[in-house]
């Protein structure tokens, strides 16, 4: 398929726009001109401004037609740099986990419909399978990924999944929604998620949520391990997850945790 038929010519203009307003921050930047640089009539560059407007990319100086970028960009900007600094603040933690548990201990993120891996640090046990850097799994039935999405709602769980077969994995993998709302329940109350071989067979994963300063849940921390090791050992290492994720909550909120996801309890 040609390029050109993959782009959204919308979007594209958005963007483009969007690019021009933030790299020109101090230039007055009137509908006039900005339609002239886009190439575009007023009523079509209006229509651009009005949308990112409602997003909060673009905002209008009070009393006057002139353009500036909106604040909401700091918030997309603060989402990546959060991610960014993440694997610096976690990994002593993760080396900690690893060496109480002696089990592997992986820090991951949301991406889509899955749980992307970026961070790790290698246990002492045998594990059939590694999780590397870069590595991606599935929110439905994984621990790391039940955590990233514990805060959602079942018309949220449609969005995006959007109507979707949850995929089945082992015999033990939830593939439906309304169950796996209910599971999603269970781990925002506890502050831990489990995979009990439902991701992998003979496999057991454990993990805690990561907040941000506004509460909201950005990363998950957990271990994985082989089941006859894990099931034995499964409190004393959720609680050894748990003291490390409220640690590092606290750090990323610069407060004591006060809800589920950030409990040691």
């Amino acid at each position: 398929m040609k390029e050109e038929y993959t782009v959204i010519q919308s979007v594209d203009r958005a963007l483009l726009l969007l690019e021009y307003i933030i790299s020109h921050p101090e230039k007055k930047l009137t509908l006039t001109e900005l339609a002239e640089v886009m190439d575009l009539d007023k009523s079509s560059v209006f229509r651009i401004l009005t949308t990112l407007s409602r997003h909060g990319l673009v905002r209008q100086e009070e009393g006057k037609k002139l353009y500036k970028p909106g604040f909401g960009i700091f918030g997309l900007a603060s989402s990546i740099y959060e991610q960014m600094k993440l694997p610096v603040v976690v990994s002593p933690y993760l080396r900690e986990i690893a060496r109480k548990t002696q089990e592997n201990a992986h820090l991951a993120v949301k991406s889509g419909t899955q749980a992307v891996f970026i961070d790790r640090e290698q246990g002492t046990n045998r594990i059939l399978t590694n999780t590397n850097i870069g590595d991606t799994e599935e929110l439905h039935c994984t621990a790391v990924g039940k955590c990233l999405i514990c805060d959602y709602s079942r018309e949220e769980l449609d969005i995006l999944f959007g109507g979707q077969t949850l995929r089945r994995f082992t015999e033990r993998t939830i593939t439906d929604l309304d169950a796996l709302s209910g599971e999603l329940d269970e781990v925002k109350a506890k502050g831990y998620g489990t995979d009990i071989e439902e991701y992998e067979p003979n496999v057991v994963c454990l993990a805690c949520p990561i907040i941000n300063y506004q509460g909201k849940i950005i990363a998950a921390i957990g271990i994985s391990g082989t089941k006859d090791r894990g099931l034995p050992d499964l409190e004393r290492n959720i609680g050894i997850i748990q003291e490390a994720a409220a640690a590092i909550n606290k750090l990323l909120t610069g407060t004591e945790p006060t809800n589920g996801a950030a409990s040691s309890g």
